[in-house]
């Protein structure tokens, strides 16, 4: 049995050569490609190129200044533990994180960030992991809101039947998760019973790491909230330096139901998947193929390729961390 305290190893190199890794770029690799087939490039090169570099400029500013509110939330969080520490740190480890999230499926880059308080600060790596789940829940929950704040306006006017029903799907499972989240915080000592007793101890010491503060749920819901308006904050000046004035809550719409793509363990934060679906959604709200194209594609150049870059010169520059 993995005793709480015991150290997680989790080797990028390792993980980034599994067959389920390569399985998953491949899946993007087909994916990105039938996206490439939609428009054409010649002209979407041409018009990326003529963008307003001050519109860019700002998306890239919203996109990593919202990184420090993303290491103070996880901040609050862990003091809900008697864990306090620097958001400085928090938001290196995160930007760490981002880049793991960039080049792995199934999310790893949320592991890493349990992985890496373990080796740094010793701290529990099952408690991390509760505090983490905590997050993701809070993430998932803004997202939902997000999601229909958006979806009042532009899921009846520019979204198919066949995508309607799997955004309704997603915002189900998100009100599971969420449910499940309740019963977990609440009721912990009451399931520990289904247990096996080699697992108890794993088990008590990831529910010492569940959110069980309802005083605080505003702020924290409100922090969150926060972070995914900066997603589509960065969206929407992506979409104004291209020359698309589109409005805010379209924006919100597009940039808030791609983040429920991204939670999915099947390519690297929904390489490909990202991409397509969002061109499924722009083409009817009124952008020709080449717009929606260019972008999706700037957008993506942002949120999903500099953080390759900028994390991964981080992560080679960090040995202490990682």
């Amino acid at each position: 049995m993995v005793q709480p305290n015991q150290v997680q190893s989790v080797s990028i190199k390792q993980r980034f050569f599994r067959l389920n890794t390569l399985a998953a770029f491949l899946i993007a690799a087909v994916v990105v490609y039938i996206f490439l087939t939609r428009f054409d490039i010649t002209e979407t090169v041409s018009i990326i190129k003529s963008s307003n570099p001050m519109f860019i400029f700002l998306g890239i500013v919203v996109f990593y200044g919202f990184i420090p509110l993303r290491g103070y939330r996880w901040h609050v969080l862990l003091i809900e533990s008697n864990i306090k520490l620097p958001t400085f740190e928090l938001t290196r480890m995160y930007l760490l994180a981002f880049f793991v999230n960039s080049i792995l499926p199934a999310r790893i880059g949320d592991i890493y960030r349990a992985f890496l308080l373990k080796k740094n600060r010793d701290v529990s790596f099952p408690l991390s992991l509760g505090v983490l789940f905590s997050e993701r829940v809070f993430d998932l929950a803004s997202t939902a809101l997000l999601v229909l704040l958006g979806g009042f306006f532009y899921l009846e006017k520019i979204v198919s039947a066949e995508l309607h029903s799997y955004i309704i799907t997603g915002l189900v499972v998100i009100g599971a998760i969420v449910l499940i989240f309740a019963v977990f915080s609440w009721r912990s000592t009451w399931l520990l019973r289904f247990f096996p007793r080699s697992f108890r101890d794993y088990y008590e010491s990831f529910t010492k790491g569940l959110f069980r503060s309802p005083a605080k749920i505003p702020a924290v819901l409100f922090q969150s909230i926060l972070i995914w308006i900066s997603e589509a904050g960065r969206f929407y000046f992506v979409a104004w330096a291209i020359g698309c004035q589109v409005d805010f809550m379209l924006a919100v719409f597009v940039s808030q139901t791609a983040l429920i793509l991204m939670s999915l363990p099947l390519t690297p934060a929904g390489l490909g998947l990202v991409e397509l679906f969002m061109f499924a959604v722009l083409l009817p709200a009124g952008f020709t193929r080449e717009s929606a194209a260019a972008v999706i594609i700037a957008d993506r150049l942002i949120s999903y390729w500099s953080v390759i870059i900028f994390g991964g010169v981080h992560y080679i520059l960090s040995p202490r961390y990682r």
